[in-house]
């Protein structure tokens, strides 16, 4: 833990240092990140090239004469980078305002109001997306202190977050406020990354606490964050259960399926935890991370009052086993995720009858946005400035919460296939 509150310091400063190098000499970083490019593609090059001699493999051949390529380019055209950097940044802006346009979008068919500042992110995303790829004369230099002030920010968060874990307050309260984020696509590979360090500990055989208790009482509210070995189960999962009972939120309708699968009609379920955990891990291949969360008798009235108002805004919804009758045909319906988790677990799903959260989004009204509706009401500070939060956003959050003293967040068990098995 002490090693985990340490890097907090660490990364603050380099993002501070790094921040205020971008501010003052803007145009001396481009070069050396410039240099760096250059000097890397050299090294990969020569190595796809002693490797292709080596092995033989065409492959190696075209990759290392591409590498060679790029790296003249890099060398003879300096404005080659910065386009790069110029139209892959302003790509960016217009996919997070697309983002954002689409869940005003929803909202508005979900009568749902309040999106004020959806809107403004919208229309100021997508205008300086545009702006940064129509106009081929916008100075580099100003985009390189924009990220130095984000870096500088984000810098403050970290080192904020590893005082707070150092620091032996007597009393220690979450407060609801925006906070900074790593950008979205950062934030997306959050689950991944830690799952793949769980693994190389495990590997490698280093001893590792995976399930650790600053108490030893029980606890009545956990946040389950599940990550899955492949495509878009390696973003993440993210629900709750309260009094072991989870509570999940999805797009698993595949007959309301839009967009690739990241629209649809919003739903969630319910099953005991003691069924849902070892059925993600054994017949899912998931890997879970578990936090749980001490509350106080005043915020239990919060959360079942909010949980009573999911419960109210749902109407059961039949999987396609159950309207079928296909308990004794299970193999028919085995693709079909609903109705495996219902077969396996007696999942209960129910649609959401209308407001906030009938339709899914998986970049606005989603998983992480569902079970903020709960930890929002104990001051969980997720909110991002942007409107958008995912999985990942929430686990970087949970650990670094659980790394504080005197953090709510007062247990942490980590459940892979092979701990479960062993």
């Amino acid at each position: 833990m002490f090693y985990d509150v340490a890097m907090n310091f660490v990364i603050g400063t380099i993002l501070m240092v790094a921040g205020a190098i971008m501010i003052c000499i803007p145009n001396r970083v481009f070069t050396w990140i410039l240099v760096v490019s250059i000097l890397f593609l050299f090294a990969n090059g020569v190595t796809l090239f002693i490797r292709f001699f080596k092995n033989k493999k065409n492959k190696d051949f075209f990759f290392s004469i591409l590498s060679f390529a790029f790296m003249f380019f890099l060398m003879n055209f300096r404005y080659i980078p910065q386009w790069i950097l110029r139209v892959n940044f302003g790509g960016y802006c217009i996919l997070c305002g697309s983002a954002c346009f689409i869940q005003l979008v929803i909202d508005k068919i979900n009568h749902f109001k309040g999106k004020f500042f959806n809107f403004v992110f919208t229309i100021i995303y997508i205008l300086f997306g545009f702006y940064l790829l129509l106009n081929p004369n916008f100075h580099t230099d100003l985009l390189m202190q924009a990220f130095g002030i984000y870096f500088m920010i984000l810098g403050l968060r970290y080192l904020g977050d590893g005082y707070v874990g150092i620091n032996p307050l007597t009393k220690y309260k979450w407060k609801r406020k925006v906070r900074i984020t790593l950008p979205a696509f950062l934030c997306a590979l959050v689950p991944d990354a830690a799952l793949a360090s769980i693994n190389r500990y495990l590997e490698e055989g280093k001893p590792e606490d995976l399930n650790t208790y600053k108490m030893e009482d029980p606890v009545r509210l956990k946040v389950i964050v599940h990550v899955g070995p492949k495509g878009f189960q390696k973003v993440g999962h993210i629900c709750f259960s309260y009094d072991n009972i989870v509570y999940s939120y999805g797009n698993y309708d595949s007959d309301s399926f839009r967009l690739n699968q990241t629209i649809g009609d919003g739903i969630f379920f319910t099953v005991p935890l003691e069924k849902y955990i070892p059925n993600m891990i054994s017949a899912e291949n998931n890997s879970i991370f578990e936090y749980g969360i001490l509350t106080t008798p005043t915020q239990n009235e919060f959360i079942e009052k909010e949980i009573e108002k999911i419960r109210l805004n749902g109407y059961r919804w039949y999987t396609k086993i159950e309207k079928e009758d296909g308990y004794d045909h299970f193999s028919k319906y085995e693709m079909d995720y609903p109705s495996r988790l219902h077969y396996r677990t007696g999942a209960k799903l129910y649609k959401v009858k209308s407001g906030k959260f009938h339709i899914y989004w998986a970049l606005g009204d989603n998983c992480a946005s569902f079970t903020d509706l709960v930890l929002g009401t104990l001051g969980a500070d997720v909110l991002s400035i942007r409107g958008i939060i995912s999985p990942g956003t929430y686990l970087d959050w949970l650990q670094k919460e659980y790394l504080k003293k005197n953090s709510p967040i007062v247990s942490r068990c980590i459940y892979t296939k092979e701990t479960v098995e062993q």
